[in-house]
């Protein structure tokens, strides 16, 4: 078996392993949430993000600085217990939030939306990335995922949606690192839902 052939196969047990503890917690999700079906838009802002100065692996961004934080998110209807990265939503996907350089505390109050248009979900993944720019080699300051869970339903309309209270999401390597986020969800007519998906490809998640 050559490298390629050996590479490939690995990676295709991997997805599989992974495959089957997604399906796990989607099982279990179907049994504790209920399912929310219709045409909802969900929104998703995020307030600021505390890098604590350091990557994911605890290190300092810079030793004689601070970091050059680039944040991007993404609403994931589709795949919400998938890991990050292809086997979830390929990062080309995300919203750019922020690209700054020297900052460790990092002020964003941006706001994303995503439609679901007929189809019936039990949770959403709300997904904010954040890297380390570097010349040669970004880092990875950390993954963050919070949850909408069908035991939160959606308001009836824009105008009776309130806003969650704010919610510290952890970092995935971190916990210490936290972005700050708050969302609301509500019913639209069809006429204003825009279709959309994750846009994984046929090998996305092989090797991300």
């Amino acid at each position: 078996m050559n490298f390629l052939c050996w590479l490939t196969l690995c990676a295709f047990v991997g997805i599989c392993c992974g495959g089957l503890i997604d399906r796990g917690q989607d099982l279990a999700d179907s049994a504790r949430y209920p399912l929310v079906t219709g045409y909802i838009r969900i929104e998703l802002h995020i307030s600021r993000l505390d890098t604590r100065g350091k990557s994911h692996t605890g290190l300092w961004c810079d030793i004689t600085d601070k970091c050059d934080p680039r944040v991007i998110a993404f609403i994931d209807t589709d795949r919400p217990n998938h890991d990050f990265g292809g086997d979830s939503v390929p990062y080309d996907n995300y919203v750019t939030l922020f690209d700054g350089d020297n900052v460790d505390m990092v002020d964003i109050r941006k706001t994303i939306s995503r439609d679901i248009c007929g189809k019936g979900v039990r949770k959403v993944a709300l997904r904010v990335r954040a890297i380390d720019k570097d010349t040669f080699n970004d880092d990875k300051i950390d993954n963050y995922k919070c949850f909408i869970t069908g035991d939160h339903t959606p308001a009836e309309s824009e105008r009776s949606a309130d806003w969650s209270p704010e919610i510290a999401c952890a970092g995935e390597d971190r916990p210490s690192s936290k972005v700050y986020l708050k969302y609301r969800w509500y019913f639209i007519n069809e006429s204003e839902c825009r279709p959309s998906s994750n846009g994984r490809g046929l090998f996305s998640g092989m090797f991300s």
